[in-house]
């Protein structure tokens, strides 16, 4: 997901930054964000506050669980790339009239 949000990480995909402690790591800390969450919430009065934050929690505890599970919608896809022509050769499209 982090893959699609950043334009430079495109470039520089490694297997090293989908490591089994960057899993671990980031697996626990959504887990524990739902965690906090969802006591926070039993702490308002309103129910739709309560309703909303308890949905915020679910949310981010089953991100927290399918990191943790290595789940294929939360990987980077890797598109291929298309070669752009330059300019110096004169070909441009952006250059080419009439086409």
């Amino acid at each position: 997901m982090i893959g699609k949000l950043s334009a430079w990480y495109r470039d520089n995909i490694s297997e090293a930054a989908d490591c089994v402690a960057c899993r671990l790591i980031s697996g626990f800390g959504m887990i524990g964000i739902g965690a906090f969450v969802l006591a926070q919430a039993k702490r308002r009065q309103a129910p739709w506050e309560n309703y909303t934050m308890k949905s915020l929690a679910a949310v981010a505890g089953f991100l927290g669980v399918a990191r943790l599970a290595d789940a294929n919608f939360l990987k980077a896809k890797i598109e291929p790339t298309v070669k752009q022509p330059t300019k110096s050769d004169g070909n441009h499209v952006f250059f080419r009239r009439g086409s």
